[in-house]
């Protein structure tokens, strides 16, 4: 029923999660410590030679700590460590976007004890069977070493046995702006899984790779895993840490949603803006991978985006925040390297949430309050807290490791037709 010619969102609830499936690591710096002195690295590879450490833009648990324990430990064996940022073309596809991205993560030159090196020119290193060509960071490789970091997890455009991880970030993060497009050129066609195997044997084989250090992340987004292997055993070592890596995603626990809110989707959230995998939108999924959701709705754009706004074409209705803060050339540019351009779709773009959540529920042919099954979240990272609509509250008093508060909550709207975050 309608209230002053709106549509009403119905109470809603609170849910968290109680525990983790694994806990987090204590000591951080430690476990990287032990995880790199279990390579047995020779000491001719790290004494006096300079190391190349690889930093992302995917938003990893305490990457700050991670860079820095990782240079501490080299600059232990005698070794002169640099970092680089190895994000293919993000941050605008320019060096000082890539090192933005990094301050804003806390990887500078102070707060991790190394050199940052930013540059978008790229050393080719071969060439795959196939033809596909093979790049590196230029400063990469001029140093003497590269000690490879990342988090593995599923990918939010592919299904494989590797997926996100050492290997891409071999491939595409380590080789610019020329290896994401490379890999997106032959990625349509041959499918990403092999061009990422690939085009990483062809930088591994080269000799100047030292090592890889993986971490993976439990569903309350803290790292539970700290791995490292040696370049020979990088593929296989990736495939078993990827099945351990699986069921600790953090996901939506309701199997139909009739409307997902979304406070922002962003770049240091999901390479597509919002996880594909948690809304159920943008690629293949296994069974019960995903909610079906008939609507989604996106209030805002993270700060660490800096104006790129890829995943928006998943929404089907945004708020005017969110288009205004958004940089088109920055989006475009990394809808044509990724050569998909369904992600920078443009949904309808609305002044107010009042406004939105009157198109969204008319859509959904206005259910009563009672009878909406709405989830409201920060973002598709942070699902430990979220927010639900009471005909919820059934399916999640049932759930093994939640925890729902009984207190009901009201959005009040503003003058503006606007509401306070709820997380």
């Amino acid at each position: 029923m309608a209230t002053n010619g709106h549509f009403p969102l119905g109470t809603l609830h609170l849910i968290e999660r109680t525990a983790p499936s694994v806990p987090a690591i204590g000591d951080l710096a430690r476990e990287v410590h032990q995880a790199l002195a279990g390579l047995n690295l020779p000491a001719n590879r790290l004494r006096g030679r300079r190391i190349a450490v690889s930093a992302g833009s995917r938003g990893i648990a305490n990457l700050r700590e991670l860079v820095r324990a990782i240079c501490d430990w080299l600059k232990s064996e005698g070794a002169l460590p640099f970092i680089f940022p190895a994000m293919g073309s993000h941050g605008g596809a320019t060096p000082e976007g890539q090192r933005k991205i990094l301050e804003q993560y806390g990887v500078t030159s102070e707060q991790v004890g190394a050199e940052v090196r930013s540059s978008m020119a790229a050393a080719p290193v071969g060439r795959t069977a196939e033809g596909f060509e093979v790049y590196l960071d230029r400063h990469a490789w001029e140093a003497d070493g590269v000690l490879v970091l990342n988090r593995v997890k599923p990918h939010t455009d592919f299904s494989g046995k590797i997926e996100s991880g050492l290997l891409k970030m071999i491939a595409v993060g380590m080789g610019k702006e020329e290896g994401a497009r490379e890999v997106h050129r032959w990625g349509w066609k041959f499918g990403f899984e092999h061009v990422i195997r690939a085009m990483s044997a062809v930088t591994l084989a080269s000799g100047k790779i030292l090592g890889g250090l993986a971490v993976v992340e439990n569903e309350m987004h803290e790292v539970c895993m700290v791995r490292a292997a040696r370049p020979e055993s990088i593929a296989a070592f990736e495939q078993d840490l990827l099945c351990l890596a699986r069921p600790l995603v953090p996901r939506i626990p309701f199997s139909k949603l009739q409307l997902l809110i979304v406070d922002e989707l962003g770049k240091n959230v999901s390479g597509t803006g919002m996880d594909t995998k948690v809304i159920g939108r943008g690629v293949e999924l296994q069974p019960g991978e995903a909610p079906a959701v008939d609507m989604i709705y996106v209030r805002d754009l993270t700060a660490e985006s800096d104006g790129n706004a890829l995943g928006v074409g998943f929404a089907d209705v945004i708020h005017d925040r969110l288009f205004q803060k958004t940089d088109f050339r920055k989006t475009y540019l990394n809808c044509r390297v990724a050569l998909n351009p369904a992600p920078s779709r443009l949904p309808i773009h609305l002044g107010s949430d009042r406004e939105a959540l009157d198109i969204a529920l008319g859509h959904l042919g206005r259910p009563d309050p009672d009878e909406q099954r709405v989830v409201w979240i920060r973002n598709t990272q942070c699902l430990n807290r979220m927010v639900i609509s009471a005909a919820l509250t059934r399916e999640a008093g049932k759930l093994a490791g939640w925890r729902l508060s009984a207190e009901e909550l009201r959005p009040e709207f503003d003058a503006d037709g606007n509401v306070a975050p709820v997380l």
